[in-house]
């Protein structure tokens, strides 16, 4: 039994780093209906999946019985505590392999994993720290709309956020000049978003975790998509917040790139600029275009989930018990 579900495991998890991409794509339709949930959704599957594919090696672990490379106390509490958070004890098999390994190379793999992402992010905030600095240099800090907000003198109409810690929300002069008061008020609704929904942590997390695992095709196509849904859920906020025609006249004004595009490629800074997403806020997708793929992308997710927690959970009531 440990080993089918190994198997399984290992099929499953291959298919969906290889197929996982499609089905997003595929799933665009409903997913852009839903850009909160779909954020959730993309991000929390790649998470499942890591956690899925450290799960076989636990897996592994209750299926052989191999050879002991510990000695004495060390290993007697091992040989214990395998024995209580193994539910197929009657299922093992003698194996070549040392069973500690099955438990201690996806741990490292964990652990280094977290440590360089976390590292990595904490590089990002630096970095992003410095170009907000330099960005907000001169700039006029006022309240336009009830936000609170950082003016630099320039003719670009620009707008951009940065995270709340290094200065939020910044507008260039051009800006406030060239567009008119509701749509002033959908670019800052549409700047507050990216505020209130923790936009620069998800951006900055799957950036971190990208780093290291864009070789596999799902992260990658989970980088490349999350910037979008981010932008998305912000044009959602501002829509309800102030109306379509108001964002939709917004974004025709800042169509214009920034000329500085260290801005542009900055992960720090997220743009309220993007007339590709114009299509979707005059003409919305409807009707179940994309809900099955989005249906097979949450059921597999949800039973890989259970999967991997209903491995993780003996072997965690085992620490708590004291392997008894």
């Amino acid at each position: 039994m440990p080993l089918t579900v190994a198997v399984l495991l290992l099929v499953g998890g291959a298919a969906f780093a290889v197929f996982g991409p499609w089905l997003l794509r595929r799933a665009a339709p409903a997913l852009v209906r839903i850009p909160r949930l779909a954020i959730g959704l993309i991000v929390g599957g790649m998470l499942v999946w890591i956690g899925s594919v450290l799960a076989i090696g636990p897996v592994l672990a209750w299926a052989g019985s191999g050879p002991v490379v510990l000695s004495g106390q060390a290993a007697d509490v091992c040989q214990r505590c395998l024995a209580a958070a193994n539910p197929f004890l009657d299922s093992t098999t003698s194996s070549l392999v040392p069973t500690i390994l099955f438990l201690v190379i996806p741990a490292v793999v964990a652990l280094t994993l977290g440590v360089a992402t976390s590292a990595r992010m904490l590089r990002n905030a630096r970095k992003a720290r410095v170009t907000a600095e330099a960005v907000r240099s001169g700039s006029v800090r006022t309240r336009l709309h009830g936000h609170e907000v950082s003016v630099i003198d320039s003719e670009t109409v620009l707008a951009l956020t940065f995270a709340l810690r290094d200065g939020g929300i910044v507008l260039s002069s051009g800006a406030i000049r060239s567009l008119d008061h509701d749509e002033l008020a959908a670019v800052l609704e549409h700047e507050h978003a990216h505020l209130r929904q923790h936009h620069h942590l998800i951006s900055s997390l799957v950036d971190g975790i990208a780093a290291y695992l864009r070789w596999v095709p799902l992260v990658a196509a989970v980088a490349e998509a999350i910037p979008h849904y981010l932008e998305i859920a912000a044009d959602n906020h501002a829509r309800q917040a102030v109306g379509t025609p108001a964002l939709v006249g917004a974004l025709l004004k800042m169509a214009k790139p920034s000329p500085d595009t260290s801005l542009d490629s900055h992960p720090a800074a997220l743009h309220a600029a993007g007339p590709e997403r114009i299509r979707q806020l005059v003409r919305p997708g409807g009707g179940l275009s994309g809900a099955v793929p989005l249906i097979a992308i949450a059921a597999y997710l949800l039973a890989l989930g259970i999967v991997s927690i209903a491995i993780q959970l003996p072997y965690a009531s085992a620490a708590i018990t004291g392997c008894v």
